[in-house]
């Protein structure tokens, strides 16, 4: 009973052991993501697209949805980038143990977990920002939608190339 049990604990530690060194999606990675479509040339942008590069399609999406740095707004070529972009997927293989039982030898199998370049909670967190910053909204709301209030002013200092309607401190 005690090897059993022993067994099964050693089996949730190993399993959650993977689970743990998934990486997390974070607002941030969205953000990087805005600033990329704010500050890297667009022509530069497409070609790293072209070749494959999710999170510059995923740039020059934005660059496209919104008509940033002088580029005209393309509805279309902005959805194509942006449907490419969140279709990027990879694979991270996971090794787990699974111990014998009752003198059997154990054996170790590969998980190959799904992971996508640009996730979808990145994606939300750069048109929630760049939504905000579009349409100049208060700074309080800007900083609930960009994360923080230094991020907004940034944001905000890039997409209108230093004037903005609200004096961000």
């Amino acid at each position: 009973m005690r090897r059993v049990l022993l067994t099964i604990a050693l089996g949730a530690c190993i399993g959650l052991s993977g689970c743990a060194s998934m990486p997390v999606a974070s607002a941030s990675g969205g953000i990087s993501l805005l600033r990329d479509a704010l500050s890297v040339p667009v022509a530069e942008l497409e070609t790293k697209a072209a070749s494959g590069d999710a999170r510059a399609q995923f740039s020059t999406s934005l660059v496209y949805q919104y008509g940033l740095q002088g580029t005209p707004a393309d509805p279309v070529k902005a959805t194509t980038y942006s449907q490419k972009a969140l279709s990027v997927k990879g694979y991270t293989p996971i090794t787990q143990y699974i111990a014998g039982l009752n003198g059997n030898p154990g054996r170790t199998a590969i998980i190959n977990v799904p992971r996508y370049e640009v996730t979808a909670g990145e994606a939300q967190a750069a048109y929630r920002c760049a939504q905000a910053v579009a349409r100049r909204v208060a700074p309080a709301v800007g900083a609930a939608a960009c994360g923080t209030m230094e991020v907004y002013a940034e944001i905000m200092s890039r997409w209108y190339g230093g004037k903005s309607r609200w004096p961000v401190v």
